[in-house]
Parts: C-alpha cells; structure tokens; sequence
C-alpha cells in the first residue's frame, strides 16, 4: 500500500541552512552566551529549487512556541507539501497510545527553561531503539511551515517529528512516497501485516475490534485510481488513512456497525453515508449514543463509514501487532501478544540452505537455521470453539535497502514431536508443513498468522536460493504461556545421524606417545607451543591421518596449550598432557567415523552428526561460529581444526558450568577474569 501526498518535492539534497541560498535571509547565529545547536548531519538535498523556503527556528514563527500543547492527539497532525501521507497515517495511529508516543517522543524536551535548539527521537531498528538528534530548524514559506505541522499554530512536536524520521531515512525527499507498515514498523516495534478488503473475515468489525483491543494499529486505502484524486464519495486514491476505532450505534431498531477512519490531511473527508456534514442516518442515533462513540461534526478529517461503505471504499489494509515488549501501559486492558525475538544469518555453505523443494539427504535445505516454537496454552476466546493457539512469525531481513536489494525470503512450519528439537535431512523426507508463505517474496518483512492446535513445532527461514548470505530477525508473538526457542541440531539418540563410533583410535596410545613428550620436553619435562607441535606431527605421521600433520602450526598449538593449562604458565606437564590425549583420541575416533570419503576432513554438513558422536548441544549460533572461525576456504574442516574447535567447545561449556554454580545460564566475571578468558584462552 505504497502512498503519496499533495505535492512532489524534487531536486537534490542539501544541509537546511546551506539550503537557504536564494531564498531569503540566514538565521543569524546567536552569540557564545546563547549558542544553540546546528545539526551538520542532516542528509543533504535542494528542496527549494525555487528559491521560495525559508528555515526557521519555531520561536522565530511564534511568540511563545511549545512543543507539545495539552497532549499529543491525532488532530495535530496536518499534512503539508510533503508526500508522506503513510508516514503520518502511521503516526496518527501511534497517538492513540501513550507509552508509544513517550518511546518515540522522549519526554522533558521543549521551549523553556534549558531550551538548546537540540530535540531528541527515538525510533526502533532491527531489535534496537536507536535515537536520532535534530536541530529545530524548520523549512517556511512566507512565515508558514510548509510540511508537516499541528492544527495549533503554535505547537511543534509533529513537524520536528518529521524532521528527525526524514534525518533517519535520509533527507525530506525519501519520504515521498512509502508504505504505512514500515513507518509503524520504525515507530513501535511492531509485526506488520497487509490484507486486500475483500479477504478479510465476514465479521470485518469484530475482526477489527480485537485487532484493536490487542493494541494494533490499524491504517487503510484504496490503491484503485490515479494518485490522490477523489472517488465519488470523497475517498482519495493512493492516500493513506488511518482506522481508529470501531463502534456498535443503535440507529432506530437496528445495531449497526461502524468504523472511524481519519485522513493525516485533517480534511476531506468521506461524504458517503454516516458522514459527519451530510450523514442523515445520524439522525437516527440519540444523543447520547453519538456522544458515547465521540462523533464530531468538524472538517478535522476524522469519520464514520459502515462495514459494507469500507468494503467498498477501501482496497487494502495494514496492521501492526504490537507486544508487551513494544507496548506498555500499566492499568490497560489490551491484551498484548508475548514477543520472542532472534537474530539469525544465513551463511554461504554454512546456514544458507536454500529453499525446501527437492529436499533430500543430499539437500542443504535442513542447514538453514531453525527455531523451535512451542504452544502449549490455548486462546481465552469465547467465541472460538476449536482448542488453538494463536500465533505470528515474522522474517525481517536487516540493512538490505543499504545494500541495495532484498533477497526472495519465506517461512516454512513444521510439526514435531516432543522430543525432537531440530529437523535433520532425513526427517524432511517425510514431513510437510504445516503452515508457509505462498510464495519467496524480496520484501524486507514476510509474515506468518496461524493458529494451530497445542504442540511442538519447526520454524526454517530460507532464502529462494542455497548460499544467499544475509542477516535476519525472527520474531514469534504468542499468547501466554507460549515461546519460540532457536533450535538444537545436536540432540537425542533417536534423531542422530549417524552412531556414534566405538572404534579404536588410529592415534598411538598414551603409553607409545609418552616417549615422544619425553623426547620433545623441556628441561623438568613441560611442553610448551613448539615442544607441542613437534609430539602432535610425529604421533599423528605415524597413523591413518599422517597427510594431516602439517596441520598442526604452531599458532594452533597455542591455542592448545592455553585450553589445557591450568596453572597459567604457557606449558603443559605430563598429567594435563595425559588429559589432552585422551581427549584428542575419542575425538579422533569420531572424526574418521564421519569422514566419510577419508579425505582427512568433514564437509560442513558433517559435522553435526559429529558433534552429535562426541555428545555436544549446539545450536544454530554455535554452528555457524564453528563455520566462520574453523573452516578452510572450501568449507571444509581440516582434522587439525576439528581437534582444535572441539577442544574450544569442551572446554569453554565446562568453565561455563564451573562459573555458573547456580545453574541460572549467565555468569558474572571481574575484568581480570575476562582478558584472562579472552586474551589467554
């Protein structure tokens, strides 16, 4: 639902007050005693190729400016020249919640006393709040704001609102033309969603109404006609609207559903039937009943329409779930979803599988990484007669519009058992989904909405191709007592690829190695790095693995030392050498067991069930680690690297444990403690 605005704005993009040029007179710079803030960030770009704006501070437009004036209330919100309509569609919504407009509108700032010049936003990108600063410099016409501003000529929040949205998106003119759902998306947090009108439930005010009770923002339009040109009812085309309430009236002897809908222009309104000008059907609505629903006859751009009126008038609507981790109003009566949020990426031969069809074990579409939702309470809705849990999955690929495309992204949902906590390539073989996306779509968001019967369940986001790389966030809103976990790939005996091996070691035995360390040792009988190296080429030149001896550098050996040593000293003693060669022999014995074509090293793939073998829990995070820091340029894992990571792994989940007394999966650790594990270890 892409919409426009009044007017374009063209031209290139320049600095507010280097943009004055041919265009009426500088602001004078104050003195030292009362320097305010110049913002020299702000995205370059000519709007006035006229010569006609003017910027201006708002205590050079009026008396006595204030920032906000009796609250912040969808009426303050007037578009201008601007074609950022779906910006300010999604900001009218915002409004109707306090704790949102507090979040994005920081409080303590205005006009008064400690007055700098400088205000504040904040606006959410990718799991994070991110703020951005402004100076209060505003583009005029002739002493009148030009863009966005408030029905009081006086208040300035809205039009410094636009400014700070216009700074994160890169200057005024990338908010010609957009879409509602990212606007809304940047100001709360929240899960969007887009319906066609005609797709929506038969009871579309009920439908909405819970949509409403649950907190979301709801915004509307009609996408069938020439940019902003009026229908025979009033209804501009391209434009967006936002829907702020819904209402049950008794008109005569009949209940009749009615939707509020309010244009960001803060005029031209619907003059179809219900009409706040030229409704007669009002007529037959008390008093008090027009009260209770807060009907105002005033062109402000606000209006009632009936369901079939919507229907018919619009063709497409948003909605943006929001969570209790967006939303938060103490005393309220919304029922807000429960939100789970990841971050995952998809890895060239590593995590990016691909897309699901022709799945088989030589498939890489189980790599992607998976995400384990559980549901296990059902709705409280009475009027649902099937036991379900409702639920939204949400894939947001991240810095893609920087980056110049979106990739063709989707979701797929599988069932599982209990007892599974991943999907390995031989269980896709006989599995479907459940629930997926219609189709891979190169937005930057694709939802999932679903209710589903109580149970456990996969969730695999994929791209439409194996080895596109990029970052993602997963978001998963469910009702109480429901969750999303990521998913682990090393599990039980019954998911296991492959046995684990029980073979002897190709490696010599500690009794055959010891003359090697004794032969190798320093003075005192202690290895460090080099005396190291030189055991490990000579016993491993002996066996199976002997091409994988020069593997063994002295970098590597390092690292060995500093995982075994306990004392600090940068050397190993005979005991703690005992220690590493027991280690080194079972993982020996499982490395060639899943070397499958003994090429003296595993394919990616391979090493799950390898991890598996040596009885690891990882999951996709830990792997896609290994993968980054452990493999060759091939993709491969050398067996030098597999004896290295696995010694990383082993040994950083048993000090893990060691600091986590209380088993509650966080420790604290002093800043000694930390160089210590990172610089040494």
């Amino acid at each position: 639902m892409q919409a426009g605005g009044v007017s374009k704005v063209s031209g290139v993009r320049t600095h507010p007050i280097l943009a004055q040029q041919n265009s009426g007179p500088k602001p004078t710079k104050p003195g030292p005693a009362t320097e305010l803030f110049v913002d020299p960030n702000f995205p370059l770009g000519v709007l006035d190729p006229r010569g006609e704006i003017t910027w201006k501070r708002p205590k050079e437009l009026c008396a006595s400016p204030q920032f906000i004036m009796d609250g912040v209330s969808r009426t303050d919100i007037c578009q201008g020249r601007l074609g950022d309509c779906w910006f300010l569609s999604a900001v009218s919504s915002l409004t109707l919640h306090q704790s949102l407009m507090n979040q994005v509108i920081p409080e303590g700032q205005g006009f008064g006393s400690g007055y700098t010049g400088r205000f504040t936003f904040k606006f959410w990108q990718y799991g994070h709040w991110q703020e951005v600063e402004i100076d209060d410099f505003l583009p005029t016409v002739k002493g009148e704001l030009i863009f966005l501003h408030s029905r009081e000529k006086g208040e300035f929040w809205s039009p410094l609102l636009e400014k700070a949205y216009a700074k994160l998106k890169g200057g005024y003119h990338a908010l010609h033309l957009g879409f509602p759902h990212e606007a809304l998306v940047d100001m709360t947090g929240g899960v969007t969603e887009e319906f066609h009108t005609g797709a929506l439930p038969r009871d579309t005010a009920r439908f909405l109404r819970q949509l409403l009770d649950k907190g979301s923002l709801i915004n509307c339009a009609n996408v069938g006609g020439p940019l902003e040109q009026r229908n025979g009812k009033g209804i501009l085309f391209k434009h967006a609207y936002s829907v702020t309430g819904v209402a049950q009236v008794q008109a005569g002897g009949a209940r009749v559903d009615l939707i509020r809908v309010r244009n960001p222009w803060g005029h031209t309104e619907w003059t179809g039937a219900w009409s706040d000008q030229d409704g007669a059907e009002w007529s037959q609505v008390s008093t008090a009943e027009q009260n209770r629903v807060q009907r105002v006859q005033l062109e402000d751009g606000e209006f009632w329409m009936s369901v079939s009126d919507f229907h018919e008038n619009f063709t497409t609507v948003e909605v943006c779930h929001l969570s209790n981790s967006s939303l938060s109003e103490s005393g309220s009566a919304l029922q807000l979803w429960q939100c789970a949020l990841h971050q995952g990426t998809w890895v060239r031969g590593i995590s990016a599988g691909g897309p699901p069809q022709g799945t088989g074990t030589g498939a890489l579409y189980w790599l992607n990484p998976q995400f384990r939702l559980t549901l296990l309470e059902e709705d409280d809705d009475p009027n649902d007669p099937a036991l379900t849990c409702s639920f939204l999955v949400a894939l947001m690929q991240k810095n893609c519009r920087q980056q110049g495309a979106y990739l063709s992204i989707a979701l797929h949902l599988y069932q599982v058992s209990p007892e599974q906590t991943y999907l390995s390539p031989i269980d896709l073989l006989k599995v479907r989904p459940v629930l997926y996306t219609p189709a891979y779509s190169a937005q930057r968001e694709v939802v999932i909405r679903g209710r589903l019967a109580p149970g456990h369940y996969i969730i695999i986001p994929s791209t439409a191709s194996a080895n596109q790389e990029g970052e993602f966030i997963l978001r998963v809103y469910t009702e109480k007592g429901n969750g999303a976990t990521p998913a682990d790939k090393a599990v039980t005996d019954s998911h296991k690829a492959d046995p684990a091996p029980s073979a002897s070691s190709p490696l010599p035995s500690l009794d055959a190695v010891q003359d090697l360390f004794k032969q190798h040792a320093k003075p005192g009988g202690v290895c460090g790095a080099a005396e190291l190296q030189a055991v490990l080429k000579g016993a491993v030149r002996c066996g199976a693995l002997a091409n994988s001896a020069e593997g063994f550098c002295l970098e590597r050996c390092k690292s060995i030392v500093s995982l075994m040593d306990t004392r600090g000293f940068g050397r190993l003693e005979w005991a703690e050498f005992c220690d590493l060669w027991v280690k080194f022999s079972r993982w020996t014995v499982i490395f060639v067991h899943f070397d499958k074509n003994q090429s003296e090293s595993l394919d990616y793939p391979e090493i799950i069930p390898a991890l598996q073998g040596a009885g690891l829990q990882v999951d996709d995070f830990v792997l896609q680690l290994i993968g980054l820091r452990y493999t060759d340029p091939d993709r491969t894992v050398s067996y030098p690297a597999f004896l290295c990571f696995m010694l990383k792994l082993d040994t950083m989940i048993r000090r893990f444990q060691t600091l986590d007394q209380l088993g509650s999966g966080s420790v604290s650790l002093n800043y000694r403690q930390w160089l210590h594990m990172t610089m040494y270890n």
